[in-house]
């Protein structure tokens, strides 16, 4: 039975059996108060009503015997408030904002009156949530509309003052945590790659009612992220049909030309230069629609989007190094597909949504990795797979739920759902690449049709990936109540099952060739070449199936006392199963015990008025296990690397099956074996990764539409799970799975003449930052936020998305990453990065046990300035700052175990220059008569066009990227507690001199130049 039916049938299985209510993920807002009379007695049996001023959609609810009321379900977006009871005027609230995350009070006071008279309250409405402890940044639809912005909803979470976002952070970075660490969701489905946690599901605007980013204080309902929550909630039908009708243009003509681009002349090995490539002509255009409304009115609403994207480009190489012009052309459509049904019927709730947005591509264009403008090195006649090669991406996310309110202060929701992300390449033949490491131009003996710069190839080389499929299916159920016992209790409790499935395969056909013309190979003193110099071939892959459940319970109460008090009172435990690719075992598992997470805080209301809180908040967050883990080090990945002397020209015969010459490997007869499974190296008691976060804060709203705030938090990991390695007498990197610094990984292994007994450095990232903000919500026609933070991030560890493990474009390399056609800059989230592989990386070259500094996406200033104006003609104004400290470079040498060891410690280099950005949308609107609208958008992202450098090559000797064992140190015959002089190992090397890489302190990345959206919509 394929896994949607094997999860359907099981979560209905667990729905029957349910015992009691349990947790679902955050797709609300809510409102609450107490109603009374002038005296300032409850009134019970209140009619209070609310209008959703957007879809025309009606509630209705009853004060209960303590004149308390409590709607937490709302979808996010403007209201009106009623409250009605005979014998009382009717009070009206014109205006009430619900926004994703946030109960906000709303009290009334009744007069004695007929209905038939209507008090408008006035006066500023509340828009803090005076018992919350929770950290979030909220952009709603009608600022959304407004700003510039992607064409995905993540793009707004760089709006949120702690969160920064780029190649080296691995995505957004919330708090300090890496871009692997957060949770994504859209309507509570989470959307992160099982395998390496990245966001894989993109959602455009027009379906989009509120992005919210929870950073800080995060309730016990939550699990799997230590750093953000970053969701999207999308829009529903309701009693009033409304659309809208899009097209969009992107593409080179409102774009700025390609980043120049740091380049090591393949040629001669020697010369460094900056290269700036042509524009090329890129189009993009997209068509679509979205329409919403009744089937039957007040009970059955619809809405439905449709957005499909075609992209078209074409670059022109020079090939052959500058000498074979030609062309490549990539098409592609991107489609999004979205449908929700919404009923309603007295006190039930319920509604389905499917999201597809597949991709498919042909014709793939490699990067320009030559001296000059637009040139390849490699020959057309290698790059003429690339005419058809291509990809096939779909990700599908269907989610249903009912929401029954029980009693005016009682509320339950059961939710399911299922996630799918499936990945396949296309058109890739099975030849067996190679490339060249070393140039052979002038190379004695080496006939011309073989002489040819670093980087030439006779394919491109391409990991065919025939599947790579994901599934992630969940119930969840949540029961809500208000009650008072010693005060006001809003409680909570929940439960939550989730089953994960990975299915991989893919490989390399007949593996992969690096050859190093006129090299030696080198590592541990161990040093040999052929007649031409040596090669190695790599037999890499991933193949199996892996799946796994979680389990989850949560209880958390917000207990108010005398009014303005509140206790934020949560705990949650969860049982992970870590799987393997080898049937009837698992990796590893988490009981409940060990997954104990509690979240304590408290708020008050300083002023009883609701419009300014104090508060703070503690809590433990632990990740769920990445699939990299159990693919990298359970069974799932082979990597196993062959040296051979490199005797033959005939260098296209070379591949797994033929490796003539002298082996060169430690052992003779074996391989160097990158991949080795853990299931007997893994320690027994092995805790899972968590991070400690404290928050403290205040919350001032100013007036009727402004507020500020003030805003500490310290976060601190206090354990990991990594490979912790060591070199064994065959030269293999050998591994223990645990926690470093405890159990078995308490003690180094030495890879060289180390003395035995020296501890393993103990995980450590401390971010603490002090934030400040200034708010003001849209209304008569403006809108603006300002935020300052003052962080520190430092520690000896980055997180999951490894930002010290970096491979520029000008490496010609990129790391591995699941899913996805190309590699990535900074290596992908997962439990077995380079941090622990040997003793090595603990030590500086003075002999510092424990590398400690600021890790490497340290951003101890960050200014954020967004806004938009409405102009009395009818044009919009909107605009977004960011201004970044750098951050900051180490220097790098590489040993010979190919790890990158920070000789001079961390951020020797000093930092890279200040980031700055500005945004700037610009939009006309135009009646067409009724309700209908003629929108024009002009959307330039970094319109100043500033290519800000975001990372400098900070390798010193050569092996940044590929791998150059000549020109690597050799560090197994040294005390690494006693120091070593890099440099005269450096000129040790089998390259001597020659192996200092010229490209460093060179600026080798930068942010991307200008780019523009060309928007016109028809709204009804």
């Amino acid at each position: 039975m394929p896994f949607a039916g094997r999860f359907l049938a099981a979560a209905a299985a667990v729905l029957l059996l349910l015992p009691h209510p349990a947790a679902a993920q955050e797709r609300f807002g809510g409102l609450s108060g107490v109603v009374t009379d002038t005296s300032g007695a409850v009134l019970p049996g209140t009619t209070v009503t609310i209008t959703n001023k957007g879809t025309g959609a009606v509630r209705a609810t009853t004060t209960n015997g303590e004149g308390l009321y409590l709607v937490p379900d709302l979808d996010p977006g403007r209201y009106g408030l009623t409250v009605e009871l005979s014998g009382f005027a009717k009070a009206e609230f014109a205006d009430v904002a619900v926004t994703l995350g946030k109960t906000i009070r709303i009290d009334a006071q009744l007069k004695v009156g007929d209905l038939s008279e209507v008090v408008q309250v006035s006066g500023a409405p509340q828009d803090i949530d005076v018992r919350s402890t929770l950290v979030a940044h909220n952009v709603r639809e009608e600022e959304i509309d407004r700003l510039p912005k992607g064409r995905s909803f993540q793009s707004i979470a760089l709006t949120a003052p702690s969160v920064n976002s780029g190649e080296i952070e691995g995505g957004f970075q919330v708090n300090g945590a890496s871009g692997a660490e957060n949770a994504f969701t859209v309507d509570g489905v989470v959307t992160n790659s099982l395998i390496d946690g990245r966001s894989r599901q993109n959602t455009v605007f027009e379906y989009l009612q509120e992005v919210q980013v929870k950073t800080a204080g995060i309730g016990a309902e939550y699990g799997g992220a230590l750093g953000g929550v970053i969701s999207a909630v999308t829009k529903s039908g309701g009693n009033t049909f409304r659309g809208e009708a899009h097209y969009y243009y992107e593409g080179s003509p409102l774009g700025a030309g390609p980043v120049r681009r740091l380049v090591l002349d393949p040629a001669d090995d020697q010369t460094v230069s900056y290269v700036q490539d042509d524009r090329m002509p890129d189009h993009r255009n997209e068509i679509g629609g979205s329409l919403g409304g009744p089937i039957l009115r007040d009970r059955l609403f619809f809405f439905g989007s449709y957005s499909p994207r075609f992209a078209r480009r074409t670059n022109d190489y020079l090939f052959s190094n500058g000498t074979e012009p030609g062309a490549i052309t990539r098409t592609q459509t991107f489609t999004q597909a979205f449908g929700k049904l919404t009923y309603r019927a007295g006190r039930t709730t319920s509604s389905a949504s499917v999201l597809f947005t597949p991709t498919t591509s042909e014709g793939t264009l490699p990067a320009y990795n030559g001296a000059a403008t637009n040139v390849l090195t490699s020959s057309a006649a290698a790059n003429a797979v690339n005419l058809t090669r291509g990809f096939e991406s779909r990700q599908f996310n269907t989610t249903g739920n009912v929401d029954v309110a029980l009693t005016p202060g009682s509320f339950l929701s059961v939710r399911g759902g299922y996630f799918k992300d499936a990945y396949n390449d296309t058109g890739i033949p099975t030849t067996t690449n190679y490339i060249y490491q070393t140039s052979s131009v002038g190379l004695a003996g080496v006939p011309g049709s073989l002489q040819g710069p670093i980087g030439t190839q006779n394919t491109p080389r391409a990991l065919i990936v025939q599947d790579d499929t994901t599934n992630r299916g969940f119930v969840n159920a949540d029961y809500n109540h208000a009650f008072s016992l010693g005060g006001n209790h809003s409680l909570k409790g929940g439960f939550g099952w989730q089953k994960t499935i990975n299915d991989a395969d893919q490989a390399y056909p007949g593996g992969y060739v690096n050859i190093f013309w006129d090299r030696n190979f080198n590592f541990q003193g161990n040093r040999g070449r052929g007649t031409y110099g040596y090669y190695e071939v790599n037999n890499r892959g991933v193949q199996g199936e892996a799946g796994a459940d979680i389990w989850s319970f949560y209880v958390q109460d917000q207990w108010t006392l005398a009014d303005r008090l509140t206790l934020n009172l949560g705990l949650r435990t969860e049982r992970e199963t870590v799987p393997s690719f080898r049937d009837g075992v698992d990796a590893m598992q988490f009981g409940f015990g060990d997954k104990i997470a509690p979240r304590l805080g408290a708020s008050y209301d300083v002023r009883g008025d609701g419009r300014f809180k104090v508060y703070g908040s503690w809590g433990r967050y632990f990740d769920w296990t990445k699939y990299e883990l159990s693919r990298g080090s359970y069974g799932g990945d082979t990597w196993q690397v062959y040296y051979r002397g490199l005797d033959t020209l005939d260098i296209g015969s070379l591949n797994l099956s033929n490796m003539p010459g002298a082996d060169l490997w430690v052992v003779p007869g074996s391989f160097r074996d990158r991949r080795v499974p853990n299931f007997d190296s893994t320690d027994p008691d092995i805790r899972p990764m968590y991070q400690d976060s404290t928050s403290i804060g205040t919350e001032y709203q100013l007036g009727a539409n402004m507020s500020m705030g003030v805003h500490f938090v310290h976060n601190a990991l206090s354990q990991t799970i990594e490979d912790i390695g060591a070199v064994d007498a065959s030269g293999n990197e050998t591994y223990v799975i645990g926690n470093p610094g405890r159990g078995l990984a308490t003690v180094q292994f030495p890879s060289g003449a180390t003395p035995v007994g020296y501890a393993v450095p103990m995980p450590k990232r401390q971010y603490d930052a002090l934030e400040f903000t200034l708010n003001r919500r849209f209304a008569n026609n403006y809108f603006w936020s300002a935020s300052y933070v003052w962080s520190r991030l430092y520690g000896n560890y980055s997180g999951l998305a490894a930002s010290e493990e970096v491979n520029t474009p000008t490496t010609n390399v990129s790391s591995a990453t699941a899913q996805q056609q190309g590699g990535s800059i900074a290596r992908p989230g997962g439990n077995a990065n380079r941090a622990w592989d040997i003793d090595e990386l603990f030590w500086d070259s003075r002999g510092t046990l424990d590398v400690l500094g600021r890790l490497p996406t340290d951003r101890p200033h960050v200014v954020k300035l967004y806004g938009s104006y409405l102009l009395p003609f009818g044009t919009q104004i909107g605009a977004f700052f960011y201004a970044g400290s750098g951050t900051p470079l180490t220097t790098y040498v590489v040993s010979t175990n190919q790890t990158q060891l920070f000789v001079d410690g961390r951020g020797d280099m000093g930092r890279t220059p200040v980031l700055s950005r500005t945004d700037l949308l610009v939009s006309h609107e135009i009646g067409l008569g009724a309700s209908r609208r003629l929108r024009l958008e002009l959307n330039m992202l970094n319109v100043f066009n500033q290519k800000a450098t975001r990372h400098v090559f900070n390798f010193l000797n050569r092996g940044a990227g590929a791998p150059r064992p000549s020109s690597a140190i050799d560090l197994s015959h040294v005390d690494l507690s006693q120091g070593y002089d890099y440099r005269a190992l450096i000129e040790a090397s089998p390259d001597g001199r020659n192996a200092y890489d010229p490209r460093y302190g060179q600026a080798d990345l930068f942010d991307p130049g200008t780019q523009g959206f060309f928007t016109v919509k028809i709204l009804f």
